[in-house]
């Protein structure tokens, strides 16, 4: 399947209510097993399969239970220096309030120190107040936000 195809494959791809953690666990698996290694991608090619994974977050209901294929996958794709990655998950947090994308940032968080870490703390705390986020999402933020500055 060419580079093309997959990226529309995730562009397509749409969770209802209806849809099986596994269904969405099968679909990046899959879509991962059919791409070249990520150490085989050229640099746009990176951008363009971050860009469309974090489109389908952003297309889906804030509140969609996190999946590790998916995530997973998107750590990964940028392996080893992630500046694709680290940028468009810090652009997307502050764009919007979704549960997988919360989950990745306190990921992110773990790898930080100094500076980088208080940015991305604070980026964390406005997301858990963030009155145009659902009170799930933002919960769910406060939690990691009060994990991360209590360890």
């Amino acid at each position: 399947m060419k580079f093309e195809e997959i990226t529309q494959r995730i562009d397509n791809f749409k969770v209802s209510e209806e849809t099986e953690d596994y269904e969405i666990s099968d679909f990046f698996d899959e879509i991962r097993n059919t791409l070249p290694k990520s150490n085989s991608l050229t640099e746009s090619q990176k951008e363009r399969l971050i860009k469309s994974l974090f489109a389908f977050l952003r297309n889906q209901d804030p509140e969609m239970e996190e999946n590790f294929s998916f995530i997973h996958f998107i750590e990964n794709i940028d392996n080893p220096n992630y500046e694709i990655y680290n940028s468009e998950l810090i652009r997307f947090n502050k764009e919007n309030g979704i549960i997988t994308a919360t989950l990745l940032l306190n990921r992110h968080i773990n790898s930080l120190k100094g500076t980088e870490c208080k940015d991305c703390l604070a980026l964390l705390k406005s997301i858990a107040e963030n009155k145009n986020h659902t009170e799930y999402v933002k919960e769910f933020a406060l939690d990691f936000y009060k994990h991360q500055t209590e360890k």
